[in-house]
């Protein structure tokens, strides 16, 4: 008489029990890992702006001032708008990179063949050390005629709009560190390099931008990503903005002026919505970032380079933007932040008293 045996085996029941037991543990790790993850890439992101800040007090060690946040003079029809990190090469181990520039022409192979030919090896550079792992978007994009490789940090121009030393009435000079043919000593930061920023993060501008181009639809497309409004690309331009209504009144609309492609997407290059930001307003605020200025038509004028911005800082890290300080520290700051912290924070001779636990 043989005997049968039942061989073992998962019930079905049994075995949906467990592949629900294991959906739910992956649920609950996920988080974690996505959080251990963007952890590091904070961190990372944090150790290039604490590189960046090394090699702007080297790059001041051996000037006496920190670099201009752009040189701008006009000269032959182009403006030679090189912007600080092309100055910083050198003391960011980026001397192959310097050599390759053509500093007599402009740096934006946009205008003109000549200027294409010789600096269109370092446009198409990418600089890993410029890019923040949290931007997933592409490190080159092309505007115009040319390619470029991006950037993810801002050169704080100051608490105000204006971008220019000598800006016309009513706007006031700017009073950060990093501005149009800047040249702050550490002696004129009054207010302590530990309590006065000198970069921070932005978010790239998505390639295929539009540019000119304004209206409910245009804003549908990525609304806070990486557009800059300006008014300098729009029929009749527009006066640079100097003044909080000014802003509400060109950039708060349902049809501002137009769209620029540009923010951080040519570290190579010094301008307002490319490189630079201000204090304006909190970091991450959900209003669009704005610019505006002559059009290129006046650039014969005197008062050609009169361009504003309310450009604030950005960041895909959740809850606010890593910020490197003229003291070399590097320090998170969230979008909750106090706005009158924040414009004090901008500013490197307001006599503001920050205190640390303020931000």
């Amino acid at each position: 008489m043989s005997i049968l045996r039942r061989r073992a085996a998962f019930t079905l029941i049994e075995l949906l029990v467990v592949i629900a037991i294991i959906a739910v543990l992956i649920a609950l790790l996920l988080p974690a890992v996505q959080a251990a993850r963007e952890a590091a890439r904070r961190m990372s992101c944090s150790n290039n702006l604490k590189q960046i800040g090394l090699a702007l007090h080297n790059y001041e060690s051996a000037n006496g001032v920190f670099p201009p946040g752009r040189i701008n003079t006009y000269v032959a029809g182009n403006g030679r708008c090189w912007g600080a990190y092309s100055q910083m090469l050198p003391f960011l181990e980026q001397g192959a990179v310097f050599n390759t520039m053509n500093f007599s022409m402009n740096p934006d192979p946009d205008y003109t063949t000549t200027s294409a030919a010789a600096n269109q090896t370092a446009a198409v550079m990418v600089v890993s050390m410029f890019l923040c792992p949290s931007d997933g978007g592409p490190p080159m994009v092309q505007v115009g005629g040319g390619m470029y490789s991006g950037h993810n940090y801002l050169l704080n121009v100051g608490s105000g709009y204006s971008v220019v030393q000598t800006p016309p009435a009513p706007m006031t000079p700017p009073d950060g560190i990093l501005f149009e043919n800047s040249a702050v000593r550490l002696a004129a930061i009054t207010d302590g390099t530990s309590q006065t920023v000198a970069i921070s993060e932005s978010i790239r501008s998505s390639a295929g931008a539009p540019t000119g181009f304004s209206g409910p639809a245009a804003f549908a497309r990525e609304p806070l990503g990486g557009f800059v409004i300006t008014g300098n690309n729009a029929a009749g331009n527009g006066p640079p903005i100097v003044s909080d209504d000014d802003y509400a009144a060109r950039c708060l609309t349902s049809s501002p002026p137009g769209f620029q492609p540009t923010r951080g997407i040519k570290w190579l290059y010094g301008a307002p919505g490319h490189s630079m930001y201000n204090h304006r307003r909190p970091p991450n605020d959900k209003r669009y970032d704005c610019r505006g200025g002559l059009p290129h038509s006046d650039k014969s004028t005197a008062d050609w380079r009169n361009l504003s911005l309310n450009v604030t800082a950005r960041s895909r890290h959740p809850g606010g933007v890593e910020s490197l300080f003229c003291d070399g520290h590097v320090q998170f700051i969230k979008d909750s932040v106090d706005a009158a912290t924040w414009q004090g924070l901008g500013t490197r001779g307001g006599s503001e008293v920050v205190s640390s636990d303020a931000f």
